[in-house]
């Protein structure tokens, strides 16, 4: 990188303690990587591989010596101050309308203009699809999907997780649960969520096909971490069940399960997800349902993160 710094944002969040982790698999130099936070981060010192880094103060930080800032939280502040510097920035978090870039792995071909000064990732419940519907769709065909994403609190940040501990606590307690994060009382609860913005348009990228018919639906449950996904696919033509799931359980850092599941028991802090309940209706030979778990901050956006990082620093920096 010529010298250059790599900058992560927001250190102490679910994200950014995700990205930390897998990082170090690139071969970047503990002395190469700036890490950032708020206040209360600030002054600390996290792991990264085997050594610790102090945590600096990302709104006093100067971002000058960086040629790539990772930002897992959207701050308009920080992409305000890099939009003059010759700096990349990359994250899933901010509001642009360009495509949205995935990378299943470090051997993956990304579009990157050498002039381009931010990347946008695409959410943590997309990415952890990214090593599943590309290849179920290159070898049947996929014409439908229908999503129902049941989001843990961790993917609304670490105030949400706090949220639901103190009104478990609250209630239990005989206690009122009082609302700040969420709308309404999450505990012992479950809240529908808007459809996430730029959601379908960038499910129909990591397909691979415009013409696909696409619905998702997001519930926010009291549930600490992870994602659970309903997976309900049309194909264009027909496909047998023991197809599919031989095709599953070949694919990368997926498991095919079939005995109970759940995000606790199966991938609490994995980078792989787990696949199981794959199912025929009977009469529907074009349709296959299923029920994925994954740890949204690890095997969706850390993966991703990482994987493009890997590719920039070998090829753009």
């Amino acid at each position: 990188m010529d010298g250059r710094l790599v900058a992560l944002t927001h250190a102490g969040s679910f994200a950014a303690e995700a990205i930390l982790e897998k990082l170090p698999e690139t071969g970047l130099a503990a002395d190469s990587l700036v890490l950032l936070g708020d206040d209360n981060v600030a002054g600390t010192k996290l792991g990264y591989g085997d050594t610790y880094l102090l945590v600096q103060d990302q709104r006093e930080y100067s971002f000058k010596d960086c040629g790539l800032v990772l930002m897992p939280e959207y701050d308009s502040t920080i992409e305000a101050r890099l939009s003059s510097l010759d700096t990349i920035l990359v994250s899933h978090a901010i509001n642009s309308d360009t495509e949205a870039i995935f990378a299943a792995n470090r051997e993956t071909g990304i579009k990157v203009s050498y002039t381009q000064s931010s990347i946008r990732l695409p959410g943590s419940e997309l990415s952890c699809l990214m090593g599943v519907l590309p290849g179920l769709h290159r070898a049947f065909d996929i014409s439908r999907c229908n999503l129902v994403l049941l989001r843990s609190a961790e993917s609304n940040g670490k105030d949400a997780a706090k949220e639901l501990a103190g009104q478990t606590v609250e209630l239990l307690n005989g206690r009122e649960a009082i609302p700040s994060i969420y709308p309404q009382q999450i505990a012992f609860n479950m809240l529908p969520a808007s459809q996430m913005h730029n959601f379908d348009n960038d499910l129909l990228k990591l397909i691979g096909k415009s013409e696909i018919s696409c619905i998702h639906q997001v519930i926010n449950v009291p549930v600490f971490h992870g994602v659970a996904i309903s997976v309900q696919l049309e194909f264009a033509t027909e496909v047998s069940l023991e197809e599919c799931r031989a095709l599953l359980d070949k694919m990368n850092a997926v498991d095919l399960v079939d005995a109970d599941t759940s995000p606790i028991s199966h991938c609490n802090q994995s980078f792989s997800c787990v696949i199981n309940q794959v199912e025929q209706a009977e009469g529907l030979p074009r349709s296959i349902s299923f029920w994925m778990l994954a740890d949204p901050m690890r095997y969706g956006l850390a993966n991703n993160y990482v994987h493009v990082t890997d590719i920039l620093l070998k090829s753009f920096l």
